[in-house]
Parts: structure tokens; C-alpha cells; sequence
């Protein structure tokens, strides 16, 4: 059976399916009977849908404009 960092360090193996299927066994069975692991896979799992929807928002117009000048202004006074 996998410890808690063994399990963290074959999440990636084990969602893209590219694990044996007796390791895989072994990673469900350490997952099912250990709940910090469990929640850490589900976040894991949630993580690049929530990143996708952080990278659609759109920053507001005024905001943009404020923090290109501003970085326009610290270039040029950085020359």
C-alpha cells in the first residue's frame, strides 16, 4: 500500500491512466481509506477547469488602461 506522498506523487500517472493496473489497485485503496488524499484529488481534479475560468475573465477596460500606463511609465523611466 502507498504512503500519502507516494499517492501525491503518482496522481499524474494514475488520472492519464498510464499506471499498472495493480499499482493503480494499490493508489484506490490507499485513496479510499485515507480522506486528506481523497480531498487532495479532488482538488487536484478540479484544478485546471477552475484555471480555465480564471484565464476567461476579463479585466475591466479602466483597469487595463491604469496598469498599461503604468508600466508604460516604468519602462521608460528604467531606460
Amino acid at each position: 500500500m502507498y504512503t500519502c506522498k507516494d499517492s501525491i506523487n503518482l496522481l499524474l500517472e494514475y488520472l492519464e491512466g498510464e499506471m499498472s493496473p495493480e499499482d493503480s489497485r494499490h493508489l484506490q485503496e490507499h485513496l479510499s481509506g485515507c480522506s486528506p488524499c481523497e480531498e487532495f484529488l479532488r482538488t487536484y481534479r478540479a484544478t485546471p477547469s477552475l484555471c480555465k475560468r480564471a484565464l476567461a475573465a476579463r479585466m475591466p477596460k479602466e483597469v487595463s488602461t491604469k496598469l498599461t500606463d503604468f508600466l508604460r511609465t516604468k519602462i521608460k523611466s528604467a531606460s
